[in-house]
């Protein structure tokens, strides 16, 4: 029997206005416990239980390959290391990234039965977009795109800014999941000035929603080799676009 799919609620108590003074004057906001405790605790065990991560990284026209576990016998583990040493190359020359991705939207529209799409119809909920439009003082926010990410030891995120040629981007966001990190373990959300200093950064955390102006230059900090924990979140973009997902 199928588990059944929890119900995940914005914290009662929180007040968009409460942190739109921030993000107006910082471009990036933090909310901690924004989901009631015991649903957090809930949201967190689902992303714990996902399966069937894949692995992303952008091949040479930085358009992103997903390797799925099919993929991975199709190809076999030798081609799919030389593809990932290429991706790590291209990290010291510009952008890149190496790290395990759920596409919950896409899948949500396969089977949305799953309990883990309990975290799709948050993000995907009125009540997430127009918190966020509140936070981030737009009128109106169409809809999402997101999905879940897994960051391993080794992982990273290269420097890049988040424009993008389709989407309106309105906001990025990240809704963290990730629990007993220690801050020598890397994995921290970094921003960056012009010249390319650190202007700063935030530590992987639980039950705290990251709102940030995009484009925004940023990066996430490799993970480190001796990490003992998962570097778990929901991250993606508030858009204006009629008929977003």
């Amino acid at each position: 029997m199928t588990a059944a799919k929890p119900t995940l609620r914005i914290r009662a108590d929180l007040d968009p206005a409460t942190f739109a003074d921030t993000f107006a004057r910082e471009g990036v906001v933090q909310i901690p416990v924004f989901l009631e405790p015991v649903d957090a605790a809930a949201a967190g065990d689902l992303l714990e239980g996902v399966s069937s991560w894949a692995i992303v990284a952008p091949d040479e026209k930085n358009e992103t390959l997903v390797i799925t576990n099919e993929a991975i016998r199709k190809f076999g583990d030798a081609a799919v290391r030389q593809f990932l040493q290429g991706a790590l190359k291209r990290a010291s020359r510009g952008f890149s990234f190496i790290h395990l991705s759920y596409p919950m939207q896409d899948e949500y529209a396969r089977d949305p039965s799953p309990p883990i799409h309990a975290l799709t119809e948050l993000v995907q909920s009125r009540a997430f977009l127009d918190f966020g439009a509140q936070v981030i003082g737009t009128p109106h926010v169409a809809g999402v795109r997101a999905q879940a990410s897994n960051y391993r030891p080794g992982d990273f995120l290269t420097l890049h800014d988040d424009k993008h040629g389709r989407d309106t981007r309105l906001a990025a966001f990240t809704l963290g999941f990730t629990q007993g990190w220690r801050p020598d373990w890397g994995g921290q959300l970094l921003f960056h000035d012009a010249d390319g200093q650190i202007e700063r950064g935030l530590m992987p955390g639980f039950n705290v929603l990251t709102l940030f102006r995009v484009p925004r230059p940023h990066s996430v900090a490799p993970v480190a080799a001796y990490a003992a924990a998962k570097r778990l979140s929901v991250t993606g973009w508030l858009i204006d676009e009629p008929g977003a997902p």
